[in-house]
């Protein structure tokens, strides 16, 4: 029977700190994803050099 209160003390304890991990965790990832679709929508936007830059076509170099 001590045993199981023993248990049970533990896994109260721990429950916070676990519930506080988890939740780090999934901040975590849920910022990694957010930052990679920024990422790739910026990506998507730029323009290669050698294609038209405005009204009047290319820029001479």
């Amino acid at each position: 029977m001590e045993f199981v209160a023993i248990a049970l003390f533990v896994a109260g304890a721990l429950t916070p700190a676990l519930t506080r991990l988890l939740n780090s965790v999934a901040y975590r990832n849920r910022a990694s994803g957010k930052a990679e679709i920024i990422r790739a929508q910026h990506a998507a936007r730029e323009v290669p050099e050698h294609t038209a830059s405005g009204k009047r076509g290319k820029r001479r170099v």
